[in-house]
């Protein structure tokens, strides 16, 4: 097995689906986001009404909305650019002064 062959297979591995899944799993970051969000969210259950729990689902819900929509527009706009500079480095010719 070649050198390309075994990182092939190693990066096919850390990367498995499966596993991409389970956030939990692949980042650090998220894992630890996520379990602080739990433990805040179990105080909030105990300190709020029922209608002011709502008010912050909804609140959290629009965050999470405007973040996923700006995400795709960046996401897009990257790919886009990057789409041009490929084209532009194709089609290039030098210029004799």
């Amino acid at each position: 097995m070649d050198v390309l062959e075994v990182v092939m297979k190693e990066l096919r591995s850390a990367h498995d689906d499966s596993d991409l899944r389970n956030l939990d799993k692949v980042s650090e970051a998220y894992y630890s986001a996520k379990s602080e969000n739990d433990e805040i969210e179990k105080k909030f259950v105990k300190a709020l009404s029922e209608e002011e729990l709502k008010m912050i689902s909804k609140l959290y819900d629009n965050f999470v909305t405007k973040e996923v929509v700006t995400g795709e527009l960046y996401y897009n706009q990257g790919f886009a650019d990057g789409i041009r500079f490929i084209i532009h480095s194709l089609i290039w010719k030098p210029v004799r002064r």
